[in-house]
């Protein structure tokens, strides 16, 4: 009898490690997070103490089998009244590809922009300026093409549309429900009763970068991107933007630097504007459900530096400490500077991630009641507003 159940243990053993070998290898990969965020900014004088509520829940779904790749994940937001009090869902990336025999990949659908320091240009949740000009983190729908990895390594893509709208609460703009800032359609109600319907077409970026020094810790690279903007009028025109970056290890410390030109032609009629600015001074971008105005050309400076600490506190650890500083400066209008600092920390337990972050921001949308910012500036908001963002996630 002992025999015969040795021999069922070591069977079942046997199956239960095969099964488990089996899921591992397997080329399709489900999972997802839900992540909820405590928030205070110092501007709402109607919720002194801040408050708390769903960020985001979200599906990825991946395959790699060596050869056929691909890669989807799809977004649900509902934010508290605090943050607006509204809902949406957007596809954030989708796309399909393969990897060739020398590494190399080409990929056909939703993806992103090989543009910048990559895969971010930050450290903290809310990421950089970058991101809220259209700039980081950005996914639109083309083809592209990754070379073999390397000390030297060229990214390509060319993006006929942007990454599309979804769908969202009434109290939404629907040109706007989507991940990614790009240039869109005004708001009649949810905007700014502009009039402008401008979006990003023929999008074609190319991105250089070579990596050096001991274990490959440091790497400089160099951006570019030309593109229409198509206004709906039959008028198309252009837009570039060009960007240095560098990133390095120095031990524990990592420096994330970068620099980014930009300038968008736009071709807009006298009515097209609001509050009497000249309405080629600024585009509408929009992404979470809102549009708001950002300066037609601008620079973008980036330094963020961080320290990963060695500790481990009960099931805490990965403990990394950093402060990202990010500016806009607006070369069209006459427009003041945007300014962006976070402060933070981030950690893990388990299948648990978490960031703790100290904002200030001054003439931004998310970091300041001036959430026409990043273009024309309110003499009431002239100094620097406060956010607090305490955030955990599960991911699985």
């Amino acid at each position: 009898m002992k025999t015969i159940q040795c021999l069922c243990c070591a069977a079942l053993v046997a199956s239960t490690a095969a099964q488990a070998q089996e899921e591992a290898s397997s080329p399709l990969k489900v999972g997802g997070a839900i992540r909820f965020n405590y928030v205070h900014k110092s501007w709402q004088d109607d919720k002194p103490r801040g408050f708390f509520g769903l960020d985001t829940a979200r599906l990825d779904v991946k395959y790699d089998d060596g050869q056929v790749i691909g890669s989807a994940q799809y977004r649900y937001n509902r934010f508290p009244t605090g943050q607006g009090g509204y809902w949406q869902h957007f596809l954030h990336h989708g796309w399909a590809g393969v990897r060739f025999a020398d590494k190399s990949e080409l990929h056909v659908g939703v993806d992103r922009n090989p543009f910048g320091l990559s895969p971010f240009a930050s450290n903290n949740f809310y990421e950089s300026i970058a991101f809220y000009a259209g700039f980081e983190d950005k996914y639109d729908l083309g083809v592209t093409y990754a070379s073999a990895p390397g000390p030297f390594q060229w990214q390509l893509g060319f993006f006929p549309r942007d990454g599309g709208s979804y769908g969202g609460g009434d109290n939404t703009a629907g040109a706007s429900n989507r991940y990614s800032y790009n240039i869109v359609p005004d708001d009649p109600e949810q905007g700014y009763g502009t009039g402008q319907s401008d979006r990003e077409r023929n999008t074609l970026i190319g991105r250089a970068a070579w990596q050096f020094g001991s274990a490959a810790k440091h790497e400089a690279g160099v951006s570019a991107l030309v593109g229409d903007i198509r206004n709906g009028a039959g008028q198309d025109s252009r837009r570039r933007a060009f960007a240095l970056h560098y990133k390095g290890t120095y031990g524990p410390v990592g420096v994330m630097l970068e620099a980014l030109r930009y300038n968008y032609r736009t071709r807009h009629t006298a009515t097209q504007t609001y509050g009497g600015l000249d309405p080629n001074s600024f585009v509408m971008m929009g992404a979470f459900g809102y549009p708001y105005p950002v300066a037609a050309k601008g620079d973008i400076y980036i330094a963020n530096v961080s320290y990963d600490l060695p500790w481990k506190v009960g099931p805490f650890n990965g403990f990394k400490v950093y402060n990202d500083w990010s500016m806009l400066k607006k070369r069209v209008g006459g427009y003041r500077d945007s300014t962006q600092n976070v402060t933070g920390m981030s950690f893990a337990a388990g299948k648990w991630f978490f960031y703790a972050d100290f904002m200030l921001g001054k003439h931004h949308p998310y970091m300041s009641p001036d959430f026409g910012g990043l273009a024309s500036t309110s003499a009431q908001h002239q100094g620097h507003t406060r956010r607090i963002n305490l955030q955990a996630g599960y991911y699985f």
